[in-house]
């Protein structure tokens, strides 16, 4: 657990040097006005809602009632709205792939329940979102057998000026160990809800589709994870670092 705890350090250093170098030129979004169309409003939403959408980043399978998973993840979303958020927030310093660094805390229940927990930032910018969820692990899996699983996961996200966004989405995802090695993939919808404080573009709401794979490695209590995913149109990949147990 030491040794876990001093291989995140360097982590952490790096992901806090990062938000700090990025917030003294953090865009905003403070320009809704300049969009061009209802359709423009739409679309700059769909690409925010599959960049912060609450991430597996594990196995099926239940932690456990003594189990307990804490990382930092850090990941890329290929956006479909360059042009768009670039109008939105008046900046023309925004990324075609938009970057995020994420805290995620899961904690192990009986009856193979996991609670989790997220914070995510968009570092450049002034976005971030509160997630939540819980997996239920309705067959755990065994040395021939899967772990299959169902999650419910929700976010609100901040930092959009007028814009309010929120999102809910339900996966189904399979998982099978092998050692310390255990890959899983998943698939799910993700149903969001967008709106002006001013009512300046009518409010939207829309469902996207998501499919996503990873791998997750564990080494004592040290725990990789690499994931891929596909929501809406856009395309996301990640990396977790932490501890589990």
């Amino acid at each position: 657990m030491l040794m876990s705890t001093r291989l995140l350090r360097p982590v952490g250093a790096a992901v806090l040097g990062l938000v700090a170098a990025s917030a003294a030129q953090a865009y905003k979004f403070n320009a809704l006005d300049q969009l061009q169309s209802q359709g423009e409003f739409r679309q700059l939403s769909e690409d925010l809602s599959a960049t912060l959408v609450d991430r597996q980043h594990a196995p099926a399978s239940g932690l456990g009632l003594i189990g307990f998973d804490l990382a930092l993840t850090a990941g890329g979303t290929s956006i479909q709205s360059k042009a768009i958020v670039e109008r939105a927030t008046g900046s023309s310093n925004v990324p075609g792939t938009l970057p995020t660094v994420a805290l995620r805390a899961q904690k192990g229940l009986p009856f193979g329940v996991d609670l989790g927990v997220s914070y995510t930032m968009v570092p450049g910018s002034s976005v971030s979102a509160v997630g939540g969820s819980v997996k239920w692990a309705f067959v755990e899996g065994g040395v021939l057998t899967p772990a299959v699983a169902v999650r419910l996961h929700a976010n609100q996200a901040n930092g959009l000026g007028d814009m309010s966004l929120r999102s809910q989405g339900v996966d189904l995802s399979i998982s099978k160990g092998f050692a310390f090695f255990t890959p899983y993939a998943g698939v799910g919808v993700v149903a969001s809800q967008a709106s002006t404080k001013n009512d300046r573009w009518a409010a939207e709401r829309y469902t996207q589709t998501r499919v996503f794979a990873g791998a997750n490695l564990n080494l004592l209590v040290t725990n990789l994870a690499f994931e891929a995913d596909k929501t809406g149109e856009d395309t996301t990949v990640s990396v977790k670092f932490g501890v589990r147990f």
